[in-house]
């Protein structure tokens, strides 16, 4: 075993040895649950949204990623930090403006849409910290309060610093987030949200000669010696909400009834997003080989998006005080987006102190409308269509819903769900800028998707399926450029989850089985699966709470997608044929009063099992193995 793994070792028995010293006692799960956070539809949605408890769990806690508990299956480039790619088909059926088809670095980056409110009855505060070999470190803090009976705020700070274990793969990331969540007066509501991203990656472009490298890792070469992309965001958020309405009766020490009028939401968003890619050196011929580079000197390719929204929207939610009982949730809304887009402009340069860029403005509005019944019935529904006007996104539309047969509180229940969307292509699908390469597909047409799927949901087993009706799709061919299908195809895709626990023994399972109709097309694994063996158990009259066991992450033999890091897509590629995929940890997670913590050795089959490298992403070697340690501290005074 490598040295530094012996290190980390003692590391974690020694922050064991510090946590049984210092805490002494053992609060209960009931500590631990009691603090609630909301999602910002939760924090106006009333009954329809319930908040969740704060993620104490020891279960899946090894999985350290800030990504993957929402997203088990996926495909990377080797270290933490990086693009990634979901390899579960999931298409965004709701419509409005998006600049990628895919969501970019993935749990990486803080949203407004994906803010938690916490509520604590006090103070809520948790630190974070993640090492690994060739000093990778993943940390965060975050800090929620109660400053008022009815005001509440909270901070979150994020990154990642990894230098990455094979050349240019180094990610320095950083997210920031503040919060805050106040109701001053009664029946007025305000929440506002402030992030600020920053991703900074080495882009190596893979390995030149593969076979070379497996031979001899010395022979490590890539394509990109200096490149490198870096994506800034700043945005924030203001919503707020008043129930329009009025008491009667007498004014006596009871409560007085009310009649609720609806509710009345305000939401305004600001968004600033700068993408750059620069590289320094002559731009490598490897890339799009069939362009002639602007500029053969060097890439400073800079692009800067601007979004602003107003939206106004009107619900018939009941107030706190309003007895009267609503068989149906409704809420009707409008929102108008101003989008200001700048690219650059290679070869419209005639001066070369000047910058020259590209610049489109668009003025659209969204119309929608949400419906959901009383979830805590037997047979319950839920369902949303929208329509946009005006702008890069004119006539997009949309529609879709759930029916529930079990109510929400049974522990079984059946979830039917339609979906039908007519959408715009992602900007940068269509028009896209850089000194590379550059496109106007004025020729795309909106794709058609429709989704018809169930969903069995028990404490046991959940067993899901979905079918994809996809017309005008749009993928990344061969050579990295978009195209649309003139004709439709099928996905078909199943899944199986299940949590088995006998005595101190508990097993996870997720399964997945995934057919897309069509060759031309994004690649998908066929069978897709992650399994999880732990023993559970306590020591020191139960003051250590720990599971110890194995994960395997499996994946069928396919082609996967590659990657273009000038433009941050994957287009599909058929040099390379990935073998059966077998992905094997060993880990212990343990708790410890308020503390957690874990050690892990990832891809324990590189020691066991000499073979070629594994690459979730052509030609991006997963590293052999690696150890992980991780803590988590969390204060509730």
């Amino acid at each position: 075993m490598p040295r530094y793994c012996y290190l980390f070792i003692v590391c974690a028995c020694t922050f064991t040895f510090i946590f049984f010293q210092v805490l002494a006692n053992d609060p209960s799960e009931g500590e631990f649950m009691g603090v609630p956070w909301y999602t910002e539809e939760a924090l106006f949605g009333g009954g329809f949204h319930p908040g969740q408890p704060a993620d104490t769990m020891l279960s899946g806690f090894q999985q350290y990623r800030f990504h993957h508990r929402d997203h088990m299956f996926y495909a990377g480039k080797g270290n933490v930090g990086h693009a990634l790619r979901h390899l579960r088909f999931d298409p965004v059926l709701l419509t409005g403006f998006s600049l990628f088809p895919q969501p970019l670095y993935p749990g990486n980056r803080f949203s407004l849409d994906s803010i938690r409110y916490y509520r604590p009855a006090h103070v809520f505060s948790e630190l974070y910290y993640v090492l690994g070999s060739e000093n990778e470190q993943l940390f965060y803090a975050k800090h929620n309060q109660r400053l008022h009976e009815r005001v509440y705020a909270g901070v979150k700070y994020q990154t990642v610093n990894s230098p990455g274990f094979y050349s240019r793969m180094g990610a320095r990331n950083a997210g920031f987030l503040l919060y805050l969540d106040a109701e001053p007066v009664e029946r007025y509501q305000v929440s506002a949200g402030f992030i600020i991203n920053r991703l900074i990656n080495s882009e190596s472009g893979g390995l030149k000669d593969h076979l070379a490298f497996e031979e001899d890792e010395v022979r490590d070469s890539v394509f990109l010696q200096n490149a490198e992309s870096r994506s800034r965001e700043i945005g924030f958020r203001i919503r707020q909400s008043y129930h329009t309405g009025f008491y009667y009766g007498e004014d006596t020490l009871t409560q007085r009834p009310f009649v609720s009028l609806g509710e009345i939401r305000h939401a305004f968003t600001y968004k600033r997003q700068a993408f750059l890619f620069d590289e320094p050196i002559p731009p490598s011929p490897y890339f799009y080989a069939a362009e002639e580079p602007y500029d053969y000197h060097s890439t400073f390719d800079s692009t800067l998006v601007h979004t602003i929204s107003n939206k106004i929207s009107w619900s018939n939610i009941s107030h706190k005080n309003d007895s009267t009982w609503h068989p149906l949730h409704v809420q009707v809304y409008v929102r108008h987006w101003l989008l200001n887009i700048r690219q650059p402009q290679p070869g419209q340069n005639e001066n070369n102190d000047i910058y020259v860029f590209e610049k489109n403005r668009f003025s659209q509005f969204e119309q929608g409308v949400r419906i959901a019944s009383d979830p805590s019935r037997f047979l319950s529904f839920n369902g949303y269509a929208n329509y946009i006007a005006g702008g890069y996104n004119d006539k997009d539309y949309g529609f879709g819903g759930n029916v529930f047969l079990g109510a929400q509180s049974r522990p079984t229940r059946l979830k039917i769900n339609a979906a039908y969307a007519e959408q715009e292509p992602g900007y940068f699908i269509r028009h896209y800028r850089s000194n590379y390469v550059a496109w106007d597909n004025v020729e795309f047409r909106k794709s058609r998707t429709l989704r018809l799927g169930f969903r069995l949901l028990n404490p046991l087993v959940c067993l899901e399926a979905n079918y994809y009706l996809l017309n005008r799709a749009l993928y990344m061919d061969e050579d990295a450029y978009p195209r649309q299908h003139d004709h439709s195809f099928s996905v078909i895709s199943a899944g199986l989850s299940t949590d088995i626990a006998f005595s101190f023994v508990r097993t996870s399972h997720r399964l997945l089985f995934q057919y897309v109709d069509e060759k031309e097309y994004e690649r998908f694994p066929k069978w897709i699966s992650y399994h999880s063996l732990y023993a559970d158990f306590s020591l020191f009259d139960k003051a250590l709470h720990a599971h110890a066991g194995i994960d395997m992450r499996y994946n069928a033999p396919y082609q996967p997608m590659a990657y273009m890091p000038m433009n941050q897509l994957f287009y599909i590629q058929n040099q390379y044929s990935s073998d059966h995929e077998f992905l094997l940890d060993v880990f212990v997670n343990a708790r410890i009063s308020r503390a957690r913590l874990f050690v892990k050795y990832e891809n324990l089959l590189g020691l066991i099992v000499k073979g070629p490298p594994t690459y979730d992403i052509p030609y991006y070697p997963l590293p052999e193995s690696m150890f992980k340690f991780g803590v988590s501290w969390m204060f509730f005074d």
